[in-house]
């Protein structure tokens, strides 16, 4: 299972703690505890509060000890079965206190004389997320559901630090359990939407997302609606869906915090600012929207007034890391906008260390994975299978790091009347296991077929008669190897940008896919020359007729040849309106957002100036500055 987390808050929904023979101690939105994660939207950060998601779920407390156990002990230690409820109740005073290591002294205490008991291993988990020691917490809650495969709050806990954690796989299976015991749980039905969304599984998100609608309730069951129309790119629907529900609930922050997803989604970068503006003053508690503000504003000193109010959210006690993290992208962007570079590396790094705690790349795990792509694919491989190739040239493949000029690529093109957007397509990533090919020398034409007629089907979905539909997921540029076998025909557009500027951009994004290489520089360091490896081998194996390299510095410094060039690299018939791709209304979801909306500009170049002070492990990326393929000019 491919799963990202993300959560969504019901103010009036929260349910009460259960009460099962369990004292509740601590209750959720008490000083004593900490706001869960909520990270609800698209890629520009969350739609939804953080403070409210833990009176949704009765998270954040403690179950205290069962009334009576559920079994009598085994002979001869009935006298430590007692002595492990007293450190046990002992524990879960000294949590309601606020006194949390003599808590964990007397709770771990309990454990060591009596492991069996689900509520101590729960209550333990609590006090550990209350300190935010997310993976105590998570061995804690795991043991829980582990010993009380039904005890419902230990499962939302432990799908709330999963996530905290980015551990995909295992929030969506605690996730599951929880609609397992609580089918009716819209909160939990919506997370699950948001994780299939975000991993670019449409249909299933858009099915999750009208199961919680169906629970829900008024308004919550519009917003959940809305979300399912934008997911699916309905975005009129949502956009008229969210407009009619905050004529009936004007002061419903949340509505209007959607609302400024579509507008922002959708090229209305100053309504969606006002929108946006206006629930965070409804809502304070949706701190995150911040960050989906910032990236579509453009911050001048007479925004000082503004700003403070980031700083005053990114301070509030009780705020989740995941909020956190968003208002300090957000500062960072709101920073760098006024020439701060100081205070915008503040936040940056700020923001990268919250998710940088539990994000590590694999670089043994990556290098072996480009060693084996590059042997697998040696000079001639595409001609030893050429039957397995389909003679359709339907898809435009857009790949390179991250913030290498992706989305401006794909504006371009998809201005053009033959060629419609798809966004950043999962496909490739899902089906190519763990990125290596799936295709070996015993493979028969028709599995390569299946493929691509799975392939289509999703290219069809989003454009039923566009003779091209782009895919801009950078990473297929781990697939290519694949792509070219199943579609020959396919164009391959390689978008590459200065080193530097390329990581740092990466660096001061806060990717909602949780990448495990751009949070640190040493690993994007790391990341990114893998990736000029794998490139460079491509470069080399793949038709060069089928294989297009744009250099961003180039583009943005004189437009017309390039794009004209790009057009017709793709066997496209020239268009004027390629020449204005900042008036292309298609929804933008990337990061990129605002500059896309925006005519053609150089700023962003040799833009890692302006932080060479911070660069540090960057800085050896200046040595790949002559590397062919690397992208600096």
């Amino acid at each position: 299972m491919d799963c990202v987390g993300a959560s969504l808050a019901d103010r009036k929904g929260g349910r009460q703690p259960e009460k099962r023979g369990f004292r509740v101690v601590a209750e959720p939105g008490s000083k004593n505890v900490p706001s869960a994660v909520a990270r609800f939207g698209g890629a520009q950060g969350a739609l939804t509060p953080a403070g409210r998601i833990a009176e949704a779920f009765a998270a954040v407390r403690l179950t205290g000890l069962p009334v009576s156990p559920s079994s009598a002990p085994a002979k001869g230690a009935a006298a430590q079965a007692r002595a492990a409820q007293q450190h046990a109740v002992r524990g879960s005073h000294y949590a309601r206190d606020g006194r949390y290591e003599q808590a964990i002294t007397h709770l771990r205490k309990a454990i060591e004389l009596d492991s069996s008991v689900a509520a101590i291993h729960h209550d333990l988990g609590v006090v550990y997320l209350t300190l935010e020691r997310f993976e105590d917490a998570l061995a804690a809650f795991r043991r829980a559901t582990e010993r009380a495969p039904d005890l419902i709050s230990a499962h939302r806990h432990l799908a709330y630090v999963s996530e905290v954690l980015e551990r995909d796989e295992e929030a969506c299976f605690a996730l599951a359990a929880v609609v397992r015991l609580e089918p009716s749980d819209h909160l939990s039905c919506a997370r699950l939407a948001q994780i299939w969304l975000r991993r670019s599984h449409t249909e299933e998100a858009v099915a999750w997302f009208r199961k919680a609608a169906a629970t829900a309730g008024p308004p919550r069951a519009a917003i959940l609606l809305a979300h399912a129309d934008m997911a699916s790119g309905l975005m009129h629907a949502a956009e008229a869906r969210l407009r009619d529900l905050i004529a009936a609930e004007p002061l419903l922050g949340e509505a209007f915090v959607a609302l400024g997803q579509v507008l922002s989604e959708t090229g209305r970068a100053e309504e969606a600012v006002t929108t946006l503006e206006r629930g965070i003053t409804l809502d304070p508690d949706m701190a995150a929207a911040w960050q989906t503000l910032a990236t579509n504003k453009k911050f001048t000193k007479d925004d000082l007034e503004l700003i403070g109010r980031m700083l005053d959210a990114v301070a509030r006690p009780g705020v989740a890391p995941g909020q956190r993290q968003a208002v300090h992208f957000a500062l960072g962007k709101a920073y760098d906008d006024i020439g701060d570079y100081t205070a915008a590396t503040r936040h940056f790094d700020a923001g990268n260390a919250l998710s940088g705690t539990h994000r590590r790349l694999d670089r043994t795990r990556l290098a072996k994975q480009t060693d084996l792509m590059i042997r697998s694919s040696p000079p001639g491989f595409l001609a030893r299978r050429s039957d397995l190739g389909v003679a359709d040239e339907t898809p435009i493949l857009i790949v390179g790091m991250p913030r290498s000029g992706t989305t401006l690529v794909e504006q371009i093109l998809s201005s053009h009347p033959d060629v419609a957007p798809g966004g950043e397509l999962g496909f490739w990533r899902q089906r190519a296991n763990g990125g290596i090919g799936i295709l070996g020398v015993d493979t028969k034409p028709e599995v390569a077929g299946r493929l691509a007629q799975d392939y289509l089907a999703v290219l069809r979905t989003i454009a039923p008669d566009a003779p091209r539909v782009t895919d801009k997921m950078p990473f297929n540029f781990a697939h290519l190897g694949l792509i070219r076998q199943v579609f020959p025909q396919a164009m391959i557009v390689h978008c590459r940008r200065h080193p530097i500027d390329t990581c740092l951009s990466n660096y001061n994004t806060n990717f909602t896919a949780g990448f495990d290489f751009a949070a640190d520089r040493d690993s994007l360091v790391f990341f990114y020359r893998e990736y000029l490896r794998l490139m460079a081998h491509w470069r080399a194996v793949l038709p060069a007729e089928r294989f297009y390299e744009v250099d961003y510095e180039a583009l943005v410094a004189d437009p017309e040849p390039g794009t004209r060039a790009l057009v017709a690299a793709c066997g496209l018939a020239w268009d004027d309106a390629c020449l204005a791709p900042h008036l292309n209304q298609r929804q933008i979801k990337t990061a990129s957002v605002w500059q896309a909306r925006q005519p053609i500009y150089r700023s962003s170049v040799e833009r890692w100036r302006r932080y060479e002070p911070w660069l540090g492990p960057l800085r050896a990326l200046l040595d790949d500055v002559s590397v062919p393929g690397s992208g600096a000019v």
